[in-house]
């Protein structure tokens, strides 16, 4: 996923996204879906209309703030994974331990 930023005559800024190499419309519905696929954002392509360093650097901290999100997102499921993981193995141990269950004889010398 990489975002297309551009300035035109009138200093208004104009996102787009680049989506299989070609530039379309900025869609938030795209952007999710690429970020869940891809795990990461892109640098950034800024053109077009003389940004200030300012506004290129508050787009660069954006996209390295949102990528860092997705890092500590995907590291947070992780974590729960193992937790789970270790919370149904103690549930296993404990039932095994508390397995009293005697087992029955089968066969001809039962009295009935």
């Amino acid at each position: 996923m990489k975002l297309i930023f551009k300035k035109d005559d009138e200093s208004q800024i104009s996102v787009f996204q680049d989506i299989d190499g070609k530039e379309q419309d900025f869609s938030y519905v795209d952007m999710i879906k690429a970020l869940i696929e891809s795990r990461e954002m892109e640098e950034p392509e800024i053109s077009e209309g003389g940004f200030t360093d300012a506004e290129v650097t508050s787009i660069k901290r954006m996209v390295e703030f949102i990528n860092k999100e997705i890092c500590s997102t995907d590291e947070a499921e992780g974590l729960q994974e193992a937790d789970e993981e270790i919370a149904e193995e103690e549930e296993e141990r404990i039932a095994d331990e508390n397995d009293d269950t005697e087992e029955i004889p089968m066969g001809d010398d039962i009295p009935f």
